[in-house]
């Protein structure tokens, strides 16, 4: 991703709506899986560490991130050690190699040339009868701007995701698409810029009001309540919770 975008997220991912409602919605997934005492924890792609201190009240995180000032704000900033922040690339150079109990790659495949490819490291990191986690942006039709300039590769229909998940070794125990009550708006807004032409500003910025920010925050994570028990039928985004099956005697 281009240096302002970094830049923007690192300035806003502890209050913006989008961040704190996706935080929401991980954990309780997380909670759900009953990791082990002192589980280790990877998260790849871990951008500026919008999500380390959530992870780490699960267990021991780890994170890589290609990006220099990304690392170096997370170790700034997230109470981890510095040497479990490293700097790392999907599918390959990734800066550990013990398995893990829980991986996750939140908002993070989209943006690799390789996916199946990056999946499938992943996969080799996840210990047997360990968990994977999943964030993906949904629909090519809904490709903008914030697409380009976050240098996404592709958007995701759950069908697709879910067989690259298969062929990756994962068994897929839970999959949807999620942030589906403003799915509608998100459609919408989009389908009118398209049509006239509008250029979009950047994601990565606050409501002007304080009062839609924590409005949109309580719509969007109200589905941690569904998700993971009731498939939705439509969102901006995949989600999915994966299991690697255990080892063969």
């Amino acid at each position: 991703m281009d240096q302002d975008v970094y830049h923007r997220m690192a300035d806003i991912q502890d209050r913006h709506w989008w961040y704190e409602g996706r935080r929401q919605i991980l954990a309780t997934l997380i909670e759900r899986l009953h990791l082990p005492t002192g589980a280790r924890i990877l998260e790849a792609g871990c951008g500026p560490g919008a999500n380390l201190k959530m992870l780490s009240r699960f267990g021991e995180v780890f994170a890589f991130e290609p990006d220099d000032f990304a690392i170096s704000h997370c170790r700034e900033n997230s109470g981890i050690a510095a040497e479990r922040l490293q700097t790392g690339f999907l599918p390959a150079p990734i800066p550990f190699n013990e398995p893990f109990d829980l991986v996750g790659a939140f908002d993070v495949i989209e943006h690799v040339e390789a996916d199946s490819e990056s999946l499938k490291a992943l996969n080799t990191l996840t210990k047997p009868g360990g968990y994977a986690l999943f964030t993906v942006p949904a629909y090519p039709f809904l490709w903008s701007q914030h697409d380009v300039v976050n240098h996404h590769k592709r958007r995701y229909l759950r069908s697709q995701f879910k067989k690259l998940l298969t062929e990756a070794g994962y068994t897929v125990a839970f999959i949807s698409y999620y942030n589906s009550a403003l799915f509608p708006l998100v459609v919408l807004v989009r389908f009118i810029k398209k049509t006239l032409k509008v250029k979009d500003s950047p994601d990565e910025t606050l409501p002007r009001y304080e009062v839609i920010n924590q409005v949109l925050r309580l719509v969007f994570a109200a589905e941690r309540f569904l998700l993971g028990r009731i498939p939705l039928p439509c969102g901006v985004s995949i989600i999915a919770v994966c299991s690697k099956p255990e080892a063969k005697p």
